[in-house]
């Protein structure tokens, strides 16, 4: 669920929670977090930019950070998920997000992590 740029994390979120699944979520998130960004940087160049070909660049974004930790994208662990969203979250800062819409969106993740084993 989103409420004005920012996602919530939702009790059917964590049914049959598993590090991927947790992955995915932090991809969805990272994406609400991000999605008016892109939009904006798109606009300030003339071009459209469609939900799309947003969540494709936050996904590259992603994958790039897993590697960044020398992290398994398609194998993450609850250990590389953490350093990733901590890596997120600087990375929106250098985007220019505002702190409050970061740290809303890294406590909705963390949420989902700590209930990971």
């Amino acid at each position: 669920m989103t409420d004005h740029g920012r996602w919530y994390l939702q009790s059917e979120d964590l049914k049959d929670l598993s590090p991927q699944k947790a992955r995915d979520l932090i991809i969805k998130c990272f994406f609400e977090a991000q999605k008016e960004t892109f939009k904006r940087a798109k606009q300030k160049f003339g071009k459209a930019s469609d939900d799309s070909d947003i969540l494709q660049r936050i996904t590259s974004v992603v994958k790039l950070t897993f590697q960044q930790i020398n992290g398994d994208f398609d194998q993450p662990t609850k250990e590389t998920l953490i350093k990733v969203i901590e890596r997120l979250a600087a990375i929106s800062a250098s985007w220019g997000t505002p702190e409050d819409i970061i740290e809303h969106h890294k406590k909705q993740i963390e949420r989902v992590l700590s209930q990971l084993a």
